[in-house]
């Protein structure tokens, strides 16, 4: 085999892993998920406890159905521990997640993503025309549900 088809062929692998993957991601941002919310209503970090406030009033702002897990309950320190486990990050609120229908959950991000999210909703519709890579609100959260019925 000659260099240059070496080369082609492993162009064109990593074209058909991007693409998939993309394929993968568009596929789960359209699945029905429900959004969980995981902080700490007795965190003493202002930024934390101030992002957390930010993320849940736009979340009602924008009528996303979403279910909060309170870091600090006890009755709730199994599930925050295994939100915890797929996050990879303890002790810093807030962090979101999104539930399927299956059962799996995924990290979806820290506030950080959704500050950002939040940001590009303000970015004119031709802008976003021209960049669908961008992620937005709309794309993130118009699939959420309240529950799975």
């Amino acid at each position: 085999m000659s260099p240059r088809k070496r080369i082609s062929d492993r162009k064109g692998n990593i074209v058909r892993r991007y693409q998939d993957q993309r394929a993968h991601q568009i596929r789960i941002m359209s699945d029905p998920k429900k959004l969980i919310c995981l902080i700490s209503n007795g965190c003493h970090d202002r930024t934390q406890s101030s992002n957390q406030e930010k993320a849940l009033s736009w979340f009602a702002s924008r009528k996303v159905p979403h279910t909060v897990v309170d870091g600090m309950d006890g009755e709730q320190r199994d599930r925050r521990n295994k939100l915890f486990d797929i996050s990879g990050i303890r002790g810093n609120y807030p962090q979101f997640f999104f539930e399927y229908e299956d059962g799996t959950i995924n990290f979806f991000g820290s506030f950080d993503k959704i500050d950002q999210l939040n940001e590009t909703s303000s970015l004119p519709a031709d802008v976003l025309a021209q960049h669908p890579e961008v992620e937005t609100w709309d794309k993130s959260f118009s699939s959420c549900v309240e529950s799975f019925s």
